[in-house]
């Protein structure tokens, strides 16, 4: 009988996100049975379907993204979450971060099995909702309480192990939140302008605002897609620029079609926020994967890797003049900005591919259930 394995994230963007995609299908074709247990905060996407091989079941509640009210509405989640992990009977828990694995804990120690703490994001440091430090500090605390209790912690890279502070994970696995590589045509955005694309969280962190006066003042094309908390603030700013277009939120391979068919791609991130000081966001490895020079972050983790690589352009977080500069220097140096992209193409093929953490992901679960692996 194949080992159930039931994955639980407390949102359903485009349906099923990218990373949980990759890492529930290479179970689902090792020979496991996945199941994926998602609220979907938008009423989007149908309570149960299948995808690749993995069974989606979806608590559908209606919430704001990264605003107060939605922890009114966290423990229905939490009630739903439990009751439906125990119903499901699995062999393993794969919960992704704080605000599913309390009741994942309590549910994998009911039914006698081993729980995969997957942290993809540090929870205390995530949030942007304007909280007390006293509360930010409790849930730190919280956090750091039950990382030891989780048979397994996986993080996207060891360098976050900084925000475990003195807790000591039982197993910890580094799996890189990178892209299943794929090819495909490039075709221009628009022969005419030079195309900066961002995919990700309209966020006021994330440098939206500064990136549409630069393209304003260099004569770029800026396309935004995606969805967020400050969609109310940002949208405007976006929508009433003629350098900006917004294309909302849009399937993954949208995103993977525009990150091809741009000339940069941006991931600026405020590293005044401590969880931005440690991100290495997929989209930076997706525009390694088509040979795109990126604009990251001074003080980020995503920095130090395009330092190493040589496969973009590290601006300070809020300085305009200096990012006006880089998309300049970029426009301006077409061989010099194609030499960055071949840079990240080849960091890609050495390591920042799905196909190398494949491996990694398929031997932490045969350590957890050895005697019934696949």
């Amino acid at each position: 009988m194949a080992v159930r394995v039931v994955f639980v994230r407390s949102k359903s963007p485009a349906g099923v996100e990218p990373r949980i995609a990759k890492e529930a299908s290479t179970l689902a074709r090792a020979g496991y049975e996945v199941h994926a247990i998602l609220w979907d905060r938008d009423l989007a996407h149908p309570e149960e379907e299948t995808r690749e091989g993995i069974r989606i079941h979806r608590f559908r509640l209606r919430a704001p993204e990264g605003q107060l009210a939605l922890a009114r509405r966290l423990p229905r989640w939490w009630v739903h979450l439990f009751f439906a992990l125990l119903r499901l009977r699995p062999d393993v828990i794969h919960a992704v971060d704080f605000d599913t694995v309390v009741p994942a804990y309590a549910a994998a120690r009911i039914a006698g099995a081993p729980l995969v703490y997957d942290i993809f994001d540090f929870y205390a440091d995530m949030i942007t909702a304007d909280i007390s430090p006293q509360l930010r500090r409790l849930l730190g605390e919280w956090e750091r309480a039950i990382i030891p209790r989780a048979d397994t912690v996986i993080i996207p890279d060891l360098r976050r192990r900084e925000q475990f502070g003195s807790a000591q994970p039982s197993v910890l696995v580094e799996i890189l939140n990178v892209p299943d590589d794929r090819r495909l045509p490039t075709v221009r955005e628009d022969p005419d302008h030079f195309v900066v694309f961002y995919g990700g969280m309209i966020a006021k962190d994330r440098g939206l605002k500064d990136l549409v006066i630069a393209c304003e003042d260099v004569g770029a094309k800026f396309l935004v897609a995606g969805h967020g908390p400050d969609e109310a603030q940002l949208l405007d700013v976006i929508e009433s620029s003629h350098a900006a277009s917004y294309l909302g939120t849009i399937p993954y391979e949208e995103v993977l079609e525009h990150t091809a068919a741009c000339h940069v791609v941006a991931a600026l991130y405020d590293p005044d926020i401590p969880n931005n000081k440690f991100a290495a966001p997929n989209k930076l490895f997706e525009a390694m994967m088509f040979a795109k020079p990126v604009l990251v972050s001074e003080g980020t983790l995503a920095a130090d890797i395009v330092r190493e690589i040589g496969c973009g352009l590290v601006v300070r977080y809020g300085d305009q003049e200096g990012l006006k500069k880089a998309l300049e220097s970029l426009m301006l140096s077409p061989p010099e900005a194609a030499t960055m992209g071949a840079r990240g193409r080849a960091a890609f093929e050495r390591r920042y591919n799905w196909k190398a953490m494949e491996p990694l992901l398929l031997k932490t679960y045969r350590d957890l259930v050895p005697t019934q692996a696949p």
